[in-house]
C-alpha cells in the first residue's frame, strides 16, 4: 500500500530524481501522482526480476496444465496408425 513516505508527484521525479531513486533502492518501489491520482510505480531493479521471474513461471505453470489435459496417444499406436514400423 502506497503511503506519503513512498509517493511522489511526477515534478518531484523531475526535479529530485535522484532523491526518488535513493528512495527507490530502499523501498523496492515508490508510487508516482500526477493530478492526484496514482498513475505508475518504480521498483527496484531486483524487484522487478523477481516479478518477471514469478510471471513465467505461473506462465509455464498454465501452459504444463493445457498439456497434462491432452490425450496420450501411445507410441506404438501413432506408428501403427501412420505406417511406420520399428
Amino acid at each position: 500500500m502506497n503511503t506519503l513516505n513512498d509517493t511522489f508527484s511526477v515534478t518531484d521525479l523531475r526535479h529530485k530524481t535522484s532523491e526518488v531513486l535513493d528512495k527507490v533502492a530502499e523501498k523496492g518501489i515508490v508510487y508516482l501522482v500526477r493530478r492526484s491520482k496514482t498513475e505508475a510505480a518504480l521498483v527496484d531493479m531486483e524487484y522487478l526480476a523477481a516479478l518477471q521471474q514469478a510471471y513465467e513461471d505461473y506462465l509455464d505453470t498454465l501452459e504444463f496444465d493445457q498439456t497434462v489435459s491432452l490425450k496420450r496417444i501411445p507410441l506404438s499406436k501413432h506408428k501403427k496408425a501412420h505406417g511406420k514400423k520399428s
